[in-house]
């Protein structure tokens, strides 16, 4: 057996007969309603503030590895018609919001090479009168343009009785779809329609001679109408106002064309009630949907006041629109680590471009953002702090996948195990709950001799974070080649997908392979610094009769981050083999996940895989030098802490036992007259006392006096003496006098005290007792503080000038 010992770096080539493919999916419908209803005025502004990030690409292309710092941040210009409803079944305060919308929508595009036209509504009852009136022809939304656009929108009004009040939805959309259509720039086109949905041209003659036939050929009118709108595609989102009828407004939004995200629910155009408490939420999915963009929750707030909105992991290109209400408002934008944006450029390595700070609405688009919560700062003047602003953030974003099949190669009717690994553009697996629900992620088998298989794949955490695990069956027709791909169904996100490709298993296969990986694709991922390795196993025979050359690849990582060694390993006839491996990480790697599929295959049939495992590895910074010093030598520090700990307690519990051993608790002190002899003392004694703990001072030491009054001398209690006692360790007393020094006393032997007028004997009396289990506490129990003495002070009386002076009289 031969290995070959050349590492090579990881690459996202396939063997030669793999094949790449893309799938998408469904997602779910947008998330509901904001919380309190929006004002007149903020719900046109947001409107318009939501368009802002329509000028993002229609679709949103696969982005494997994007690079940071990207500057390809120019939104594409889009072909925009606004069509308003001016019929007679409006008020006129119905028109004017309308108008004020319309407005709003225009000024608020930010790429000057857009093209937009207002046209007004209503019917043509006599000669001479038109349906449509185009009240902003045709015209790119450069600043100029945008200056003049609100006069052009204020000539919408609506018509009286006798003017054509009628509403001609089939002359509408066929103007709007020329207009769209009249050399176009090429990008998105989009029609909103704000009105009621009410058709009526009971009153044109150019429908029919009576009621009953305009009112069929106006039907037939508007269905050919919408038809030319989807064969034009040109998207209708239509917009609710006053006594607005819901299904007539989302019969023509499912009309038109519906193409612009393949497959993706979220991004059908789909009809808006204005009057809705949930507009701010409902139109900022419309719009998002409408470009294929992940959209949150809009918050609201009155100047001054601080907004927060989370960026997804998931996104690599953002846009925060701030719908001000009032172009006196200002706002700052602080990204998650707090740093205030400054202004359009790099930072960070995101590109930014600031757009709309001295106008109604204002916007912050960032390529490649910072995850995390931004804060957006909003103040204004005194006096223009009463409009509510409204806050939204709208996204895209591109992951990497990886995908295995296990066994490698199964044979027809055999269950297979699925799993699909997705990271960040960060190389960050997929854990928070609410990225995962923006996900919807499955798989499709397909191969030679059957029909392709869907695949359900769950994200349970039985496979790790950001692993989507599941199992099929490989159909009993399969008869040759395989392939499992992922598919990711989520509005605003792409995914990179990698097929794995492999055959049909041979009965009984000449060369087989395992792959283990344990070391490498737990729950957790192994743990590396930069430059370090960890191990695998390759476990392979050959029962053939010639040689074979296995080849260990990595797939589905970026170059530079993984390397693996060895790439091959030769096979002799007859023999069998295990080899470790090394996973490398690359020594410039930043601290993160990677992750990637290891396999290996022989030579001889490159498409077929023999085994395969998804592998992850966390990239941890080097440690310091503390914990290089732990990790090396743990057990011996450990050892030697106990050593002190134990050392420690050891001097404790010696301290107190000498402190208990010379406690004077328990002696009887017994003042003798002076010429008493022993066997007479008893019949001299003047006065007893028994020393109690509680009175001893905190050094150790009982202070006693001879008291002289009226009655004969007798001993009291005196914490500060002139006379003092204690026990010392060699079964003696110790007894102080005043002007003498320190001396040694035996039990039941007096010494003369009071300038030898009387004698003191001191018995040893009876100690206190403790209850069982009680005396290790008491003897580990703090003492109280005291003031710090020197070495000779610890063994004298107190006097009254002591800090450590304690009475118990």
């Amino acid at each position: 057996m031969e290995t070959g010992d050349e590492s090579t770096t990881a690459h996202t080539a396939q063997p030669p007969a793999a094949a790449g493919r893309h799938a998408a999916g469904a997602i779910r419908q947008g998330r509901g309603g904001v919380r309190r209803r929006i004002a007149v005025r903020g719900t046109t502004a947001l409107l318009a503030a939501a368009l802002l990030a329509l000028a993002l690409p229609v679709t949103a292309p696969a982005t494997p590895f994007r690079q940071a710092g990207a500057t390809d941040t120019t939104p594409p210009p889009i072909d925009l018609a606004i069509a308003v409803d001016e019929s007679g079944s409006l008020s006129a305060d119905d028109v004017e919001r309308e108008r004020d919308a319309a407005d709003r929508i225009a000024v608020s595009e930010v790429n000057a090479q857009s093209r937009i036209t207002v046209l007004g509504f209503a019917s043509a009852t006599r000669r001479g009168q038109t349906p449509v009136d185009e009240v902003c022809p045709t015209t790119a939304l450069s600043p100029v343009a945008k200056e003049r656009m609100g006069s052009c929108v204020g000539k919408l009004a609506k018509r009286e009785k006798g003017q054509g009040d009628g509403t001609d939805f089939p002359a509408a959309i066929r103007q709007a779809v020329n207009r769209l259509t009249t050399n176009s720039t090429g990008g998105p086109r989009m029609l909103f329609l704000l009105t009621d949905g009410l058709l009526n041209v009971n009153d044109s003659p150019s429908y029919g001679q009576d009621v009953q036939s305009r009112e069929r050929n106006s039907r037939l009118a508007l269905a050919a109408a919408l038809d030319e709108a989807r064969k034009a595609q040109v998207q209708i989102w239509p917009l609710g106002f006053g006594s607005a009828d819901p299904k007539a407004l989302a019969d023509m939004a499912a009309a038109g064309y519906q193409g612009a995200c393949t497959n993706l629910a979220g991004a059908t155009p789909k009809a808006t009630v204005v009057d809705s408490a949930a507009l701010g939420s409902t139109l900022q999915s419309a719009f998002a949907g409408a470009r294929c963009l992940v959209t949150d929750e809009p918050q609201e707030g009155k100047p001054p006041a601080d907004i927060y909105l989370r960026i997804s992991p998931l996104a690599t290109l953002a846009t925060i629109v701030v719908s001000k209400g009032d172009a006196a408002v200002t706002a700052d934008f602080y990204d998650p680590q707090g740093t205030k944006v400054r202004g359009s450029g790099e930072a960070d390595g995101s590109h930014l471009q600031l757009s709309g700070a001295e106008q109604e609405v204002e916007s912050l688009q960032i390529t490649d953002p910072r995850p995390g919560r931004w804060r957006v700062h909003l103040d204004a003047p005194a006096d223009h702090r009463s409009k509510l602003a409204t806050v939204g953030v709208q996204w895209r974003g591109a992951l990497r996948s990886s995908i295995t099949l296990t066994p490698a190669a199964p044979h027809p009717g055999q269950q297979a195990a699925v799993q699909l690994h997705l990271q960040t553009r960060d190389g960050l697996p997929v854990t928070d709950p609410a990225d995962v629900q923006t996900l919807q992620v499955s798989a499709e088998l397909s191969g030679d001799g059957f029909d392709d298989r869907p695949i359900t794949l769950r994200n349970d955490g039985s496979a790790g974070e950001g692993t989507f695990s599941g199992a099929v069956t490989v159909p009993a027709t399969a008869t040759g080649a395989l392939e499992v791909v992922g598919v990711l169904g989520a509005v605003g996100l792409s995914a990179d997908h990698r097929p794995f490709v492999t055959r049909i298993a041979v009965v009984n296969p000449d060369v087989t392979a395992y792959l283990d990986v344990s070391h490498a694709d737990d729950k957790a991922g192994a743990r590396l610094n930069p430059g370090k390795h960890v191990s695998f196993v390759v476990k392979a025979a050959n029962t053939a009769t010639t040689t074979h050359t296995l080849r260990v690849q990595l797939l589905d990582t970026r170059p530079g981050d993984l390397s693996v060694t060895p790439t091959a390993i030769t096979l002799k006839p007859g023999e069998s083999t295990t080899v470790t491996g090394r996973l490398m990480v690359g020594d410039q790697v930043p601290q993160g996940e990677l992750s990637g599929r290891l396999q290996v295959f022989d030579t001889a049939h490159p498409g077929q895989p023999l085994d395969a495992r998804l592998i992850t590895v966390r990239v941890v910074p080097e440690p310091g030098a503390a914990r290089r010093v732990w990790d090396a030598w743990w057990p011996a520090i450990v050892a030697v802490l106990l050593l002190l700990a134990g050392l420690a307690a050891w001097l404790v519990v010696r301290h107190r036992i000498t402190i208990s051993a010379t406690d004077p608790g328990g002696l009887e002190l017994c003042l003798l007259e002076a010429g008493a002899e022993e066997e007479e003392e008893e019949e001299g004694e003047r006065s007893k006392l028994v020393v109690r703990s509680s009175a001893v001072g905190k050094n150790g030491w009982y202070g006693f006096a001879v008291v002289r009054d009226n009655s004969a001398p007798r001993l009291a209690p005196m914490p500060v003496g002139p006379y003092f006692v204690r026990r010392d360790r060699n079964r003696l007393a110790q007894l102080r006098q005043p002007g003498s020094a320190q001396t040694s006393v035996r039990y039941r032997q007096s010494v003369p005290v009071d300038q030898g007028r009387l004698r003191l004997r001191i018995d040893p009396g009876t100690r206190a007792t403790r209850a069982p289990g009680t005396w290790l506490p008491s003897l580990l129990r703090p003492r109280p503080k005291t003031t710090r003495q020197s070495k000779a002070s610890e063994h004298r009386p107190p006097t009254r000038s002591d800090s450590t002076y304690h009475a118990d009289m």
